[in-house]
């Protein structure tokens, strides 16, 4: 069934879900504060696990964000988003083009932060000379992207103003193809994310530790990756969708909801590795009023027998480390001796294990224990 002709009563009266881009933005600004909220907590209980590099750049990517979702919300209050752009005043056109300047200038610097955050973190993890480098390069060209976008946005007008007042006057300047940007814009971001999300995988494959912790880990760092679905939709949306033909219309979803949730979804996908610990740190104090809960003398024997387990742990891995082997337990939080439970070194340093290690029966004591054994 054909829709209403162009200009027609039925045409200028109909709508595209008005408040989408609204609720979406509220939604993300809501969940963008929690993630970023555990972020803190979780560097407060682990400051070695989130650098100064980290913190910084996903505050920024928040707070950039937090711009993108009060300009999608300001789109649909004032913008004539959902609604034909032949339906609303030539004013209200112009502030929806004022503010997808704005959403711009907020969009780019909020994905190139969320993505060298995530680099920060790989860098830190992934101890191999070979995969810093590359890390590096990724990095290099998402700064060279990020500022050559700002840039064009910049200059893609002249003057700057003409990239709204050529609502109402064509004659006052000149404008780039604004379309072609969005869309090469795409390209590059698009191949950094895969090779994002390919770096960690020869190492986690090479792994030797315990089949359910590997899966953890692997499961972990894909779900860091879980950008490039938004960067791969928002790909095919400008390729197809004709956004400037009808754009107060095709605002409300499509293109600006990819734009507005994409550097939100980059964000909470590299806060998730470092999380890791604080739900560790929550779990075993779970446990530990679970078992406090049971009563009785019992409970007492299983507390004081989990805290020389702790011990044994803590020194079978100083053993190791004083000799040069992999320290004990096979996770990328386990810290040295030295390190408490609440501060475990975010690094891939304990992640190679001997097969001997992983394979001698629990009950068995490291050559480490041993040792301290002979030593009392």
């Amino acid at each position: 069934m054909a829709g209403p002709t162009p200009g027609s009563p039925e045409y200028l009266a109909e709508t595209n879900d008005p408040g989408l881009d609204q609720r979406v933005s509220i939604v993300f600004a809501i969940i963008d504060t929690i993630f970023l909220a555990i972020f803190y907590v979780s560097r407060y209980y682990n400051p070695k696990a989130v650098g100064r590099p980290m913190l910084i750049c996903n505050t920024l990517c928040y707070i950039f964000c937090l711009g993108s979702a009060a300009t999608g919300i300001l789109m649909t209050q004032i913008g004539g988003v959902g609604h034909h752009v032949t339906a609303v005043p030539v004013t209200t056109f112009q502030t929806w083009l004022q503010l997808s300047k704005v959403l711009e200038f907020t969009y780019t610097p909020a994905v190139m932060f969320a993505k060298l955050a995530a680099l920060f973190l790989y860098h830190q993890v992934f101890e191999v000379t070979g995969y810093r480098r590359l890390i590096i390069l990724i990095g290099v060209v998402i700064v060279l992207q990020g500022v050559i976008s700002l840039i064009l946005a910049f200059s893609i007008c002249r003057p700057f103003r003409y990239f709204w007042t050529q609502a109402v006057d064509v004659n006052d300047g000149t404008c780039g193809n604004v379309m072609l940007f969005y869309k090469l814009y795409s390209v590059p971001s698009l191949a950094t994310d895969l090779v994002m999300l390919i770096i960690p995988w020869p190492i986690l494959l090479k792994l030797q530790m315990p089949i359910a912790e590997k899966i953890g880990l692997m499961l972990t760092f894909l779900a860091a990756s879980m950008g490039i679905i938004t960067c791969a939709l928002r790909f095919s949306v400008f390729f197809t969708t004709p956004l400037f033909s009808d754009a107060t219309w095709y605002a409300s979803g499509g293109p600006m909801i990819y734009a507005l949730v994409e550097p939100s979804i980059y964000m909470i996908a590299s806060i998730l590795p470092t999380t890791r610990h604080l739900f560790r740190r929550l779990h075993r104090r779970v446990q530990s009023l679970g078992s406090r809960g049971g009563g009785g003398g019992g409970n007492s024997t299983g507390g004081k027998s989990a805290e020389l387990g702790v011990m044994e742990s803590n020194n079978t891995i100083g053993s190791a480390k004083k000799k040069g082997q992999p320290g004990g337990g096979g996770d990328v939080w386990q810290g040295d001796a030295t390190t408490t439970t609440s501060q475990e070194e975010l690094t891939s340093e304990q992640w190679y294990q001997s097969r001997e290690e992983w394979r001698r029966p629990s009950g068995e004591a490291t050559p480490g224990a041993l040792e301290e054994g002979r030593r009392k």
